[in-house]
This record gives C-alpha cells, sequence and structure tokens, in this order.
C-alpha cells in the first residue's frame, strides 16, 4: 500500500489526482478519465516493493467483480467500502463473457461500462489491478471465455491460431480502455496488468502464449507493469509473477478445523517484491454444500490476521485477498462445478453489501501497513524465542531505518488455549517489564509488534499493543493503538528529556527511566483510553489513543490534500472532504450514532452528507440519525400458468434450427445459456421398447423427457434409459421425442483441457429395439447470439416458452391468468409452470435497504425455479439440493421507488408437479447512506419482440436409418412454403466429408406456392474404411425474400461387429465422453492430456489392458449383435493415492445388466460379469460417488467382450 497514512496516502491522493468530494462526488463520476487534467506518473518496482514516482509503497488489494453487481452505482458503494476499509487497491477480472455474444461483437455500455468503473476507482482514490484474461476462471461462466468460444477447434490457451485470434480481438478492445486509465497517463488508477491467470504451462508452447499476450498488452499501450499469478513460471516473460495461496481449501463443511499456515518467502524472485495475487479472503461453495456462511466461519477474521500477518512476516509487500465483495452470479453466470447463485464467497464485505466481522479485522490491518512505511522493505532475522514454548515468534527488520515487526501466534494453528508469554523487544529482554502482566496469546489470536519505530515525530520503542494508524494531525501527532478486551498493553516511547504526560481517559498507568529515555505506559485494553504527550521544548505532542479491538473499529481513517482524519462512531465513513473551512464527511449509519472528529487541519465546521454536525469536533460529539424503519410489502396475489407446449406432438416446431452438426451440442446452435428444447422427429416399427440418452447438463443440471406428449421421466446429468410405454408409441407415424435440458453454465478450463467445451445438452440418443434414426431440431434462448435483450445480456435467459414470450419481464400480459396461492401445494404434472406477482416500494430515499426473495419448502420436493425480478434473474434456486434459499436483489435490479415484478419459472421433475412453495420478500439490513442507486433501464415486455418467430416453410427429410461403410441408399426431402409464394426456390443436400450424392447436391424447385409440398430425392453412398459411427445428413431450402429452412437426419454408419473369440475394449472402435481429458487405452485416465496415464493399478494389482475414465463417463463400444458376455474388474485408479469415489454401471442396448455400489480409492477391485447377448451396443458407465468428480479415476481393468461372429 502506500509508505504511510500521512506522507504516502496524502501523497497518493495527489498522485492520483483523486477526487475525495463530498456528496456530489459521492453521488457521481465523470464520464472518462480522460476528461480530468493529465499528469505523468511512475509506476514500477524494485526488489521489495512496488514503486510510484519512486515511492514505495505495500499494496493492500481486495478482489472485486463488476459483473457480479450489475449496477454501476453499486460499484461507487463497494469501491468506497473498499477505501474506507484500508484497502488501498482492487484486483479486478475483466469478463469476455459478460461483453462479447457472438464473434466480433462487444458492449462496454451500461452495466458493462468498464471505462466509467475505471473512472470511479479512480474518483474513489484505489489503485486498480488489471485483470483482462483472455481466461479468468472465477468460477465463472467458462472461466470467462464467452459461449461462442466452445467451438472452436484450436485449443485454448495455447498459440493455436484460431484461439490467439479471438483473444487478440478480445485484447483489442479491453486493452485501450485500461490503457486509458493507467496511472502513468495521470488519466486513472491502474498500476498494473496482470497477463492470463493461473497459468503454469512450463512448455515451449506455454511460454510462448504468455509472450505472446504480454507483447499484446505492450502493443495496446499498457506500460505499467506486467503481473501474473503462476507462481514464478513465467519470471522472464513478466515483470512480476507471484504464487495463489488458498491454505484453508474449498471445503467449508468443518468452518473450524484450520490447515497450517503457508511460509510463502520462497516464492520470492529476485529483483521483484514477494506478491501474493490471490491470498485466501473466503471460499466458494458448490452446489449442495454448507453454505457460506460457513466459508465466513472458515475464513473468519481469527484466520484473516493469522493469515495475512504470517504472509508480512513472509516479507509479502503486495497481497491481493480474493474475494473482498464477491457478489451474486446472476443470471446463467456461475460455473456449475464450483458454485451457485450466490458469490458471496464468506467475502468482508457480504453478497448483500453490508459489512462482515472480516471487514473489520481488514480494516485494521490496512491501516497498518499503510502507516508503518518500513513495511516495504524488510529482511528476516533471528531474535530469542518466547519463554512460553506453545508460542512462536517471526521477526523482520528494515534494514535501512532499524525498525522491527515480529509476528506472535500459537506454534499449532488448532491450538485454542489461553497463554501468556514474554519477549525480547525493542532492546528490553522481557516484555512486558511491568511486574504481574503479560503478552497474552488466545487460541487462534496473531499480534503484529512493531519496535524501534520513527512513528512521525516519535521514537517507538516497541509497544505490545498493536498499531491501527497514526500520522501528523496539524501541530499534533496522533496514534491508534489497539489490543483484545481485558489483555494487558505496554508501550514504550523514547523522548529526550521527561515529557509531560496526561491521562484524559481511562487508566494508564506511566513510568519515567531517565536514565534510557524511556516513557512506559501499562493499561489494560478495556475501551479506550487517552494520553497526551507533550516533550519538553517545541517537540510535537502525540495524542495516544489505546482502544480495545471493539471501540478501534468504530474508528475510521481517510486523507485529504489538507491532511488526515480520523472519526469514530458512525457505521462506515465514505468520503472526506475540505471546503472553505469545512470538513465535508459522507457515510452511513446503521442506528443512532456519535460522530467524533479529529482533524489534521482546521475546521471550523464539520457536515454529515451535507447537513451539519455540530459538536464533531468537540468531545461531546455531532448526534447522527439512525435510518427510519422500513415495512416490506407481503408478496401476495400470484398468478399461475403453465406451458411446455414443446412436449406436445403437435407443436409447430418448423422455425427451431436443425441440428445439422456432427453434435447435438447447444452451443454448436448458438444457445450458450439456460435451458435448451429438442424434438427430435421418426417414424416408429412399434418395436421400440426404451430411449437411451444421454446428456450433458453440467452439476446440478437435469433433463426431462416425453414421447408424443406422455412425459417419460427425468434424470441428472449423464446417460439414462426411460422405457417407453407401448401405448405411447404411433408405429407407421410421425413421433415426437421432446427433450428440455436444463443446462449449468459452461466448466472452467484451470487444466488447459478445454474443459470450457464440455458440451451442454444432448451428446447422444438411441432408440432401443429399433434402429430408426431421428431428425432433430433445437431451440434455446430467443435469438440466440442475436440478443433481443442486450441490456440484460447474453447469460440472462434461456430457451423456455416463458422466456422466449417474455413471461419473465414486466409488463408481460398476465391478466388472464388464474390466481394461486403460496405454497402452491396442487399435485400437478412434470414440467414448467410460471408463477407472477407484483408489489411496490417507496424506500426513504437517503436509505439503503439490502432485501431479497427467500423460499421455504417440503425438500422432499423435486423442482427448479429461475427467480426474475423486473427481468433479472436473480438466481437458481434448487429445492431439496440448495444450500441457497435466499437470493439478494442487487441495486438498480430493483426500484426502490416504484412497482416491481416477480417472476418464477418452476421445472417440476416428477408427479409431485411444479408446485411452488413460500416465497418471502426479507429486508437484510437497514442504513442511512449518500448514495442513490438509480434503476437501470432495462426494456420489459413487447409483443413486437418477445415471441417465436414464425416459419416461413417447412423442411423434412429422410434417409436410411442405417448404411453400411461404402454403402449407398437413397435420401429425401420436402420443402413446404408457408404464406406466400416461394420464389426461385432450391433444395440443397448437405452431406459430411467422404460422401457423395446423385444428382447433384443443390436441386431447383422454381416457384413453389405456399402451402404445396415439393420434394427431391438422391442416391448417396457413404464413404468406404473407418469413419465416425454416425453421420448428419441435411437440406437446406433458399428462396427469395424469407431466406432459407432446414432439416437433418441422422444415419448410422456401425463399424464392422467384432469376430468370433474374445477381445480386449481396448483394441475395439468406441466412442466416449469422459469427465477429465480423454478417455485413455490401456493406462489410466492420468491428466488432461490425451496418453499421459499410468499403468493401471487398483489396490495394488496391475491391468495390462483395459479403459482408463474419469467419472462421468459414458465408453459405448457396437457389438453388432454379435456377443454374448461382458467382464471387467472395476475399481479406482490407485494414482489418486486413495481420493476419488465412483460407481460403475454396464448397459446392453441401454438395458443395465451390471453394476456396483459407490466404489472409493484403495478398494479391491470388483469384478463383473454381464449377459450382452444380441446387444447392439453396450455402455460402460461411470458416476461420480457423490462428492465431485475431481479424484473419480475409473478403471475398467481387463475389459473384453466374449463374441460368436
Amino acid at each position: 500500500m502506500r509508505t504511510s497514512l500521512r506522507r504516502s496516502l496524502t501523497a497518493a491522493l495527489a498522485v492520483l489526482a483523486l477526487s475525495t468530494g463530498g456528496l456530489t462526488a459521492a453521488r457521481a463520476a465523470p464520464a472518462t478519465a480522460t476528461a480530468r487534467p493529465a499528469a505523468a506518473h511512475t509506476v514500477g518496482y524494485n526488489d521489495t516493493a512496488m514503486t510510484i514516482d519512486g515511492r514505495p509503497l505495500t499494496i493492500w488489494s481486495g478482489e472485486f467483480h463488476y459483473w457480479r453487481l450489475p449496477s454501476p452505482d453499486a460499484w461507487r458503494d463497494v469501491l468506497q467500502k473498499m477505501k474506507a476499509g484500508g484497502f488501498n487497491a482492487t484486483s479486478i477480472y475483466f469478463d469476455w463473457d459478460f461483453h462479447s455474444p457472438k464473434p466480433g461483437v462487444y458492449d462496454f455500455k451500461g452495466i458493462r461500462n468498464v471505462d466509467k468503473l475505471l473512472d470511479i476507482a479512480q474518483e474513489v482514490g484505489i489503485y486498480v489491478i488489471a485483470r483482462p484474461g483472455p481466461y479468468i476462471n472465477a468460477e465463472t461462466d467458462g472461466g470467462g471465455f464467452p459461449g461462442w468460444l466452445t467451438t472452436q477447434k484450436g485449443k485454448a490457451r495455447t498459440t493455436a491460431p484460431d484461439y490467439l485470434a479471438a483473444a487478440d480481438e478480445w485484447l483489442s478492445k479491453i486493452d485501450p480502455i485500461i490503457a486509458r486509465h493507467q496511472l502513468t497517463n495521470g488519466t486513472g488508477s491502474v498500476i498494473a496488468y496482470q497477463v492470463e491467470n493461473e497459468y503454469y504451462q512450463d512448455t515451449p508452447d506455454g511460454h510462448a502464449y504468455i509472450k505472446h499476450l504480454a507483447d499484446k498488452a505492450r502493443a495496446d499501450g499498457i506500460k505499467v507493469p506486467l503481473t501474473g499469478n503462476n507462481s514464478g513460471v513465467f519470471a522472464k516473460e513478466l515483470d512480476i509473477d507471484g504464487p495463489d495461496a488458498y491454505p484453508q481449501g474449498f471445503n467449508c463443511s468443518s468452518p473450524d478445523k484450520w490447515s497450517g499456515l503457508p511460509d510463502l518467502s520462497g516464492a520470492k524472485k529476485a529483483g521483484s517484491p514477494l506478491f501474493l495475487p490471490e491470498f485466501q479472503g473466503g471460499s466458494f461453495d458448490p452446489w449442495g454444500g454448507p453454505g457460506f456462511d460457513k466459508c465466513r466461519q472458515l475464513t473468519d477474521g481469527d484466520f484473516e490476521k493469522a493469515a495475512y500477518e504470517n504472509n508480512i512476516a513472509s516479507g509479502a509487500t503486495m497481497q491481493n485477498f480474493y474475494m473482498a465483495y464477491g457478489g451474486t452470479s446472476w443470471g446463467w453466470l456461475p460455473s456449475p462445478g464450483a458454485v451457485y447463485s450466490s458469490y458471496d464467497y464468506g467475502a468482508p464485505i457480504q453478497e448483500d453489501r453490508q459489512l462482515s466481522e472480516k471487514y473489520l479485522v481488514d480494516k485494521r490491518l490496512g491501516y497498518l501497513v499503510q502507516s508503518v512505511a518500513p513495511l516495504t522493505k524488510t529482511g528476516q532475522v533471528t531474535a530469542a524465542a518466547p519463554d512460553n514454548a506453545a508460542v512462536q515468534r517471526r521477526d523482520r527488520r528494515n534494514p535501512d531505518n532499524g525498525t522491527g515487526i515480529t509476528v506472535v501466534r500459537h506454534k499449532d494453528v488448532n491450538n485454542k488455549a489461553k497463554d501468556t508469554t514474554h519477549l525480547a523487544l525493542g532492546g528490553y529482554p522481557s516484555v512486558p517489564q511491568e511486574p504481574g502482566t503479560a503478552l497474552t496469546v488466545d487460541g487462534r489470536d496473531s499480534k503484529l509488534l512493531v519496535s524501534d519505530y520513527a512513528m512521525d515525530h516519535q521514537q517507538l520503542r516497541y509497544s505490545t499493543s498493536e498499531i491501527m494508524t497514526h500520522g501528523s494531525f496539524g501541530p499534533r501527532d496522533v496514534a491508534l493503538l489497539y489490543g483484545r478486551h481485558g489483555e494487558d498493553g505496554e508501550t514504550v516511547l523514547r523522548y529526550a528529556a521527561k515529557p509531560d504526560v496526561q491521562v484524559t481517559g481511562g487508566t494508564v498507568k506511566q513510568s519515567w527511566d531517565a536514565k534510557s529515555g524511556d516513557l512506559r505506559l501499562d493499561y489494560r485494553h478495556d475501551g479506550l483510553a487517552k494520553v497526551l504527550i507533550t516533550p519538553p521544548g517545541a517537540k510535537t505532542p502525540l495524542l495516544l489513543l489505546l482502544a480495545d479491538d471493539a471501540t478501534a473499529d468504530t474508528y475510521w481513517r481517510l486523507d485529504t490534500p489538507q491532511g488526515p482524519v480520523l472519526a469514530s462512531g458512525p457505521e462506515l465513513l465514505r468520503t472526506s472532504a475540505y471546503a472553505n473551512g469545512v470538513l465535508k464527511l459522507t457515510g452511513d449509519t446503521g442506528k443512532a450514532s456519535k460522530l467524533n472528529v479529529v482533524t489534521g487541519a482546521p475546521a471550523t465546521a464539520v457536515t454529515w452528507n451535507g447537513k451539519p454536525a455540530d459538536g464533531a469536533l468537540d468531545t461531546t460529539g455531532a448526534t447522527l440519525a439512525g435510518p427510519e424503519p422500513v415495512t416490506l410489502p407481503k408478496l401476495g396475489n400470484w398468478k399461475y400458468q403453465r406451458e411446455t407446449p414443446e412436449a406436445q406432438p403437435g407443436f409447430d416446431d418448423a422455425a427451431w434450427r436443425a441440428a445439422d452438426q456432427q453434435s447435438l451440442a447447444a452451443d454448436n446452435y448458438g444457445f450458450h445459456a439456460g435451458s435448451v428444447w429438442y424434438r427430435g422427429h421418426f417414424t416408429a416399427r412399434g418395436t421400440e421398447s426404451a430411449v437411451q440418452v444421454n446428456a450433458t447438463t453440467g452439476r446440478a443440471g437435469s433433463y426431462l423427457a416425453w414421447l408424443n406428449g406422455r412425459y417419460l421421466g427425468s434424470s441428472d446429468s449423464g446417460p439414462h434409459t426411460f422405457t417407453v410405454p407401448p401405448a405411447t408409441l404411433r408405429p407407421g407415424k410421425d413421433n415426437v421425442l421432446s427433450v428440455l435440458a436444463a443446462d449449468m453454465a459452461h466448466e472452467q478450463d484451470w487444466s488447459v483441457d478445454d474443459g470450457h467445451k464440455q458440451p451442454r445438452g444432448l451428446t447422444s440418443v438411441r432408440l432401443v429395439g429399433s434402429a430408426k434414426q431421428i431428425s432433430w431440431r433445437i431451440q434455446g434462448a430467443l435469438g440466440g447470439e442475436n440478443l433481443v435483450d442486450p441490456v440484460r445480456g447474453p447469460l440472462n435467459t434461456g430457451g423456455l416458452y416463458g422466456e422466449r414470450q417474455g413471461m419473465h419481464l414486466p409488463g408481460y400480459p398476465d391478466a388472464k391468468w388464474p390466481g394461486v396461492q403460496l405454497p402452491d401445494t396442487r399435485k400437478g404434472a412434470p414440467g414448467v409452470s410460471w408463477y407472477r406477482t407484483g408489489f411496490d416500494l417507496k424506500l426513504p430515499k437517503d436509505q439503503d435497504v439490502p432485501m431479497g426473495l427467500t423460499f421455504s419448502d417440503d425438500k422432499t420436493r423435486n423442482y427448479r425455479a429461475m427467480v426474475y425480478v423486473n427481468g433479472w434473474m436473480v438466481g437458481l434456486y434448487i429445492n431439496g439440493l440448495g444450500p441457497q434459499t435466499s437470493f439478494p436483489v442487487q441495486p438498480g435490479m430493483l426500484r426502490t421507488d416504484g412497482h416491481n415484478t416477480v417472476a418464477i419459472a418452476v421445472i417440476g421433475e416428477d408427479t409431485a408437479g411444479d408446485g411452488l412453495g413460500k416465497v418471502s420478500l426479507e429486508a437484510y439490513g437497514n442504513h442511512t447512506t449518500p448514495l442513490r442507486y438509480g434503476d437501470i433501464a432495462s426494456p420489459g415486455w413487447s409483443a413486437a419482440v418477445n415471441h417465436d418467430p414464425k416459419a416461413t416453410a417447412d423442411v423434412r427429410i429422410t434417409a436410411p436409418d442405417t448404411l453400411a461403410q461404402g454403402g449407398t441408399g437413397t435420401v429425401n426431402a420436402t420443402f413446404a412454403p408457408r404464406g406466400s409464394t416461394a420464389r426461385d426456390a432450391s433444395l440443397t443436400l448437405r452431406l459430411p466429408k467422404g460422401w457423395t450424392a446423385e444428382p447433384a447436391a443443390k436441386q431447383p424447385l422454381g416457384d413453389v406456392r405456399a402451402g404445396r409440398t415439393v420434394g427431391r430425392s438422391w442416391k448417396v453412398t457413404a464413404p468406404a474404411g473407418s469413419q465416425p459411427w454416425s453421420a448428419v445428413l441435411s437440406a437446406a431450402a433458399q428462396y427469395a425474400g424469407h431466406g432459407a429452412a432446414a432439416a437433418a437426419v441422422e444415419v448410422a454408419t456401425p463399424p464392422p461387429a467384432p469376430g468370433a473369440g474374445s477381445h480386449d475394449l481396448a483394441d475395439l472402435d468406441f466412442t466416449a465422453t469422459n469427465g477429465w481429458g480423454p478417455v485413455e487405452r490401456n493406462m489410466s485416465n492420468g491428466e488432461a492430456e490425451a496418453g499421459d496415464g499410468r499403468p493401471m493399478s487398483i489396490a495394488g494389482t496391475a491391468y495390462a489392458k483395459g479403459i482408463g475414465t474419469n467419472a462421468d463417463s459414458d465408453v459405448t463400444a457396437y457389438l453388432g449383435g454379435a456377443c454374448t458376455r461382458f467382464t471387467a474388474s472395476v475399481g479406482v485408479d490407485d494414482e489418486t493415492d486413495g481420493g476419488g469415489s465412483v460407481t460403475f454401471t454396464v448397459l446392453a442396448d441401454g438395458k443395465q445388466v451390471a453394476t456396483t455400489p459407490v466404489l472409493r480409492g484403495k478398494q479391491a477391485a470388483v469384478a463383473l460379469d454381464a449377459d450382452v447377448s444380441g446387444a447392439q451396443v453396450v455402455d460402460l458407465v461411470v458416476g461420480d460417488g457423490g462428492d465431485d468428480n475431481g479424484l473419480d479415476h475409473g478403471d475398467w481393468g481387463s475389459a473384453s467382450v466374449s463374441c460368436t461372429g
């Protein structure tokens, strides 16, 4: 951070040209930083610290994600809270995904206006570490990669040309914005630029990739130091590269158990400071997890104090804490393998923007590192051990001025005993010196003690109290020291002659040693003691404030160009500024409070939020009013409407996108967020007994299936076989299989394995008992990549019928919907239903009342609900899974002075129906504030926009269900225009590579009248030799005035059946999906790359042959009815070192023929022996045992089939 609160913070204000104005400045920021007068500055670094204009400073930073708080007005709120809470910097990821709905299209307006974000940061007076990726991880959709990037062939985060071209396109958009806001220009507060994120590929390609990005940044005008969080792997390519560290891990279920605190001093690289780009400030929490309250407990104030002081003792001068404010992963932002809608993270500032106990700890430490300038240059030193063996100390000393720091805590971080000890400190062999007193170490407490320190105009020998802040306040120095309530404190200051000491508050014993010139003060930390020390002569007096933790927490420190301000009493001090001798303060209160102010410059009066604060400069203090009570309306007058017309056979899907790619994955068709509908048409033989479906919907995702309008059931992500009731089939006629994929967002790509490309939606569908193939159409969010609601953006809605019709939006015409009371316990039918209501708010304009929607219901009911407020999807509620039951509605989304619309889409997945439980509006807090939160201007319902497009034609295609490799068959396609005559129409057959057709693929149709159906036929030939097991053939119609329509069908092209005898599955042709990296043959799953596994071993038994997988996995082998028996020995591979839990299932034509219970690491292999007689295909399925799939390496040892040929 800055070198001292007096010198550095004030200097930084001048350096940054930051506005610390009063109420007006708190409400509005200049449009762009370039509108301010420019004054160039230098930003650099040396071996121990970052420097600004040559002045070293300690960086005390907190992570903030603007896209998880979609309100520019609220950005100012959070950044002001961070600044007031002791942070002098913020680290900001810039989310590519949030800005780009399709290639070449970028949005930096409204809630995406990062120019304004960086303006606000400059206005607030906080430095920025910019982190534009391209990859950011962040537990966000695709790790920050846009949905459209999933369809690239090249591997992401490498030098693959198509990936680099896309990454450069993004950087060419975001870099110039960041460059405009660099401190080096005098037009912003950006002091560092991070290249990539958590990238550890120490390979030639990895280094070439990072160098490319670094060169790109420089070419785009980035002048500030380039940083990385790659553990020093790219120290040559970057200026400052450091490690991320999360010592508590991410399992919040045992929050009282601590891991050890690491000594990260070894991560320092010569020539640059020890930088911790991400150090644990909380934890993410997965679906079904214990909840963020537990995460806040796991990483509570005790942890933060112990860990962050430990880092200082390791020499860290640049620390960024992840997160300072987490926010809300609204819409389809949350990456499902890590988090749900809340991204509270257990952070110091809670999701609802209220301050936690952790914030106060961060504030004390942040003020400390800003005050004690010598922290920017220290070396480790050895000191005598404490006289209590249970206690440890770590010491450092500044080689230039001798300032010492000592961090004291228990050796065992889980030791909760209350111990006392004495230390050698400040030249004294045993401190504290006062008989009967001791230094107390209570449980997990940690203390950072400063000694031999020139504290402004005073010489501090040592103190067993911790420094919170100090500075020169006009004609006197002021220092605020603190300790745990009831513990002894001792402070020794050195003077040339005996000073005058006046204790003006509390009880303090004083002792003067004329020989040494040391004044010793002894006291207990109890409330606030005040000591005024006046040296003889013209020396500067010292006002010493000795507080306990709770009292210290009431103090706030802000700096102005005229001098520092120290205030106590209010819940939050936001800004301070002088004007014509009046000190103008702004801030918040949660209750009536007393305001007392110590000023660094003369002030004739004080104002608070623009009103006089009489008495603030006196000991009596000024009385600040608390907020007025607020009563929220009860939610009633609910209306209800069932939907799910897509499940009915007569639904018109002619305008839907034909599934004409080799894959059914939704991303291939431009649908990158939320639910997706599939409708598959086939002519039934009447022999179909089941449908074998495989879908990848992500953790906590699911899918539902209907056949000809009859509900077949639902499943979590992965394979499932649905039984077909015979009466449901329509032999010889068109049958419709409808599947609703309730997809979650994309996975991340942390391991550089293209994890973000894991498909969403259907991956394969097979009819059991029939070789009939299916012609698919697909529909996701209205408009796909061509946004119909660019304000809310690409991640707000999915493809439910109600979402496409605008049922989530204000103004939707629901007057004819029937009323319903919540909880709705009626038994309905599986599918989708909508609930809508509204409520009015008129909150006091000077109050901030965070609020949200809270759900309660019987946890046995199986449904999920997409929660919309004023058209914004504020969260996803999954009843029975949780843990989230309350959903904050962020400022701007909520109209605090007007009408609000609540719309909830419920997907019911069983026969209990889709009834919604109780929903209530809840206030989380109530605060006075000077800020105003404007409504986000966003569109309501429009009849012209919110509807499915009408089909202008219908195209259908039929083809042989199966073609042998090299075989020939006939394909027929029909075209039927609607509404008007199709002029100059044609039909074109599109074939996969290697296929041929006669006659020519494109066939003219001429003019075709509406209502008439015309067709064309082709003789097609499949290629011979090895090829994919199936091929997608499509027909597209082109016609003047309307464009095009298409249809597609899949043709099976299976490999030859195995011959007689025994065959290892690893030697056969198979297809596969896998939860991590590729499926491996004759080796374990290993890591993310093909061929990187190890020799297979289960509980010490080796297997030379077999298949290595990672849950969730499905390996499909073609048997062609020629085999009778499958055998394997299955279990978790030994490479997990005991981790992992999986299940194994064998399906023969979709029928389960063998399965295991949950098997865990180091458990002996289980033998499987299954009858597969007559099966066309066999599926080897590995499922997650229930504890996530991170170590779920499942081996099919010696997997083989016996065949008759």
